[in-house]
């Protein structure tokens, strides 16, 4: 593909030497809520996070619709429910208070998708067929979706959802990767480096994929990738007031200063001669 050709092995060895000195912390992040709910609240969770943020949008929204709708497990369930709407706008805006007539289409779309490939095999569980799905699907293949608002930072992170051990290029992963690297890089690339990385580091991608949103977005771990040493800045000379120079600052703290002086009854004079005595 001549959109990852730039890719390198410096750049690998780049973000693997990143990854590696964060090593601990990543292999101890355990498994998300979002693992263990049911495929349906993965799909709806996969669509509301489409730029928008999780802790203060997509989590309050998802708790809310499953505890009024605890039955809906399946993503048929859900397709029969938003079916019951007037519309999907009317669905998004009554169920999850979202007022987005475009974000409800997308929702209602992968939802079409994500139903056809489970009823593709019908013999097997929703959970497996999905989780099969995820693991051989490819990232290019979002392009032949043709899903207006879903794309593939969309489709990676719904194949995560569903189990797949890859990475989803947002802006979290964009900023990381640039930052290392110092230049830009495509979806793909971004896609091609981390797997590559995380794989020469013996760690989940989806991990890898974790940190840097959790770093990002929550800001767990604060520290940004280390670039280049930078020359030292030379510390500006302190300012020197030159006598006569128009400061208001300076010239307001010498008014206060002689007026602290006359209420005491002392001179300038008389403290300069003190001052000498005492510090020679």
């Amino acid at each position: 593909m001549n959109e990852i050709s730039r890719v390198t092995e410096a750049d690998i060895a780049t973000l693997a030497a990143w990854i590696s000195e964060r090593r601990d912390y990543i292999s101890n992040l355990g498994k998300s809520e979002e693992d263990l709910r049911p495929t349906a609240l993965k799909v709806i969770h996969c669509v509301l996070s489409l730029g928008r943020s999780y802790d203060r949008f997509v989590k309050p929204r998802l708790n809310a619709f499953m505890e009024k709708h605890p039955n809906i497990q399946k993503v048929a369930d859900l397709a029969y429910l938003m079916d019951s709407f007037q519309s999907p706008k009317a669905f998004l805006q009554q169920e999850l208070n979202y007022n987005h007539g475009a974000r409800a289409y997308t929702l209602q779309s992968v939802v079409k998708f994500v139903c056809k490939v489970v009823e593709e095999m019908p013999n097997v569980s929703e959970e497996d067929v999905l989780k099969q799905w995820a693991i051989q699907a490819k990232p290019q293949e979002c392009f032949s979706l043709n899903i207006k608002g879903f794309k593939i930072a969309g489709f990676q992170y719904l194949r995560m959802l569903f189990g797949a051990d890859t990475v989803k290029p947002d802006v979290h992963v964009h900023r990381c990767i640039s930052e290392l690297l110092d230049r830009n890089v495509s979806d793909l690339e971004a896609i091609l480096l981390l797997e590559e990385a995380s794989k020469r580091e013996g760690l989940s991608v989806r991990s890898v994929d974790k940190f840097i949103w959790n770093r990002g977005a929550r800001s767990e771990a604060k520290e940004k990738p280390k670039a280049a040493p930078k020359a030292k800045a030379e510390k500006p000379e302190p300012k020197v007031i030159a006598e006569g120079e128009n400061d208001f600052g300076a010239a307001k703290a010498a008014v206060a200063f002689d007026a602290l002086l006359k209420e005491h009854g002392i001179s300038r004079e008389e403290l300069l001669i003190a001052h000498k005595a005492i510090f020679g």
